[in-house]
């Protein structure tokens, strides 16, 4: 008993330091409890992120050639495990509460959740090929991952954003009606996957084919050894700069994981595109005479104000013009983004500002309307407006 014991430990704590070093980091409940209830662990890790909840189950499991032992001990437990935590989760009586390790506790709100994620992780000795899913009728689908993959994964989709949207489709590619025989490991998948435009081709999802058998040993090998890759992940550096920023100064601000939230909801490239704008702003103003300089981009439906202030002007005044430019944005684009986001920052990124702004109505009032008309006009704002087209690949071409 004390060596099983010791042996799921050593399963959880890999899951668990594996989401604790990556972007995963804030959003984690290893061994979430129910506080104010039986004080009963729900699951071994639970992820909620905005809309999205993430339930794990660790298994340490060496198969030593037996599959059929290690479906029972492994993917049925797990399978039973991850259906009981998402029952105790949403479908509770009575209100739960879990905490996070570095905050006090709350309460899980059942309702802000619009998809769940059930994943069962085996980290022991793994079988060359294993059922990736498994589903119970009408309770939802289960991802079945080995250590291996589970670590390339969060290594390589290392946002929220795609993370989830590989899972979105590789449920849509493991509960089709066809017959699969995956004659590859995931990772292979994964490759394929990445290079399709983040998706899997339109012959793997077709109707037309009663079985389907997928031979792509090597796909992954070639994928991370091809130098497009390695641009993008060269590229793809830059891009840090967000999570960087999010660690060191957003989540420090009084509501900053509101914020915080905003940003980690990009993916990987379009925290690229938004650094590379934000250097190119501030190397193209700083030590010159132009005090103040905006650039305003759309990602997700939500607007980003990128804003370079001089260090000579009052920081009263920045503050200001920040809190009124947001909303003449919202107006001026008649409404399209309803959310704005601001990052401005001074010479040599030294010194920051945020702000962040929402408009609850579908349309601005007419007193509204008038005084920002009025700021428009007092000082000049939108009148030599200048569009710049700008295209970042997320696999750069080879040189």
């Amino acid at each position: 008993m004390t060596q099983e014991k010791s042996k799921g430990d050593i399963g959880e704590d890999f899951v668990n330091d594996l989401a604790f070093t990556s972007y995963l980091k804030y959003w984690c409940y290893p061994n979430p409890m129910d506080e104010n209830g039986d004080k009963k662990e729900i699951c071994d890790l639970l992820i909620i992120f905005k809309n999205y909840a993430i339930i794990i189950s660790v298994k340490n499991y060496d198969n030593k050639g037996n599959y059929d032992r290690y479906k029972k001990r492994v993917i049925e437990k797990s399978t039973k495990q991850l259906y009981g935590a998402e029952r105790k989760l949403f479908n509770s009586k009575s209100e739960v509460y879990i905490k996070h390790p570095n905050r006090p506790k709350e309460i899980f709100d059942p309702s802000k959740f619009d998809k769940v994620y059930r994943i069962t992780v085996n980290v022991g000795e793994q079988f060359e090929y294993y059922d990736l899913g498994d589903k119970k009728e009408n309770k939802g689908f289960i991802n079945i991952l080995n250590k291996n993959t589970f670590q390339t994964i969060t290594q390589e989709l290392d946002t929220i954003s795609d993370l989830v949207e590989y899972l979105d489709e590789r449920e849509k590619l493991l509960t089709q009606s066809a017959e699969l025989k995956i004659n590859c490991s995931e990772i292979d998948l994964l490759a394929v996957f990445l290079k399709n435009r983040r998706k899997f081709p339109d012959e793997y999802h077709s109707d037309k084919i009663q079985e389907k058998s997928f031979d792509l040993k090597g796909a992954w090998e070639n994928y991370d050894k091809s130098k497009s890759v390695a641009l993008k992940r060269e590229e793809d550096k830059a891009s840090y700069f967000i999570d960087h920023l999010v660690k060191t100064d957003v989540l420090k601000l009084p509501q900053g994981e509101v914020l915080a939230k905003e940003l980690m909801t990009l993916g990987r490239t379009e925290r690229r595109m938004i650094s590379k704008s934000l250097f190119s702003l501030i190397g193209k103003y700083e030590n010159t005479n132009i005090e103040l300089a905006r650039r305003y981009s759309v990602y997700n439906g939500i607007g980003f104000l990128l804003i370079y202030y001089s260090k000579e002007i009052d920081e009263k005044v920045v503050d200001w013009t920040i809190q009124q430019a947001m909303p003449i944005y919202c107006y001026k684009r008649d409404l399209q983004e309803k959310e704005i986001i601001v990052l401005a920052a001074t010479d040599n990124l030294k010194q920051w500002k945020f702000g962040m702004f929402k408009q609850t109505g579908n349309k601005m009032t007419q007193q509204e309307i008038d005084f920002y008309d009025g700021l428009i006009e007092k000082f000049g704002w939108f009148k030599d407006m200048k569009m710049l087209v700008y295209e970042e690949k997320e696999y750069p071409d080879e040189k």
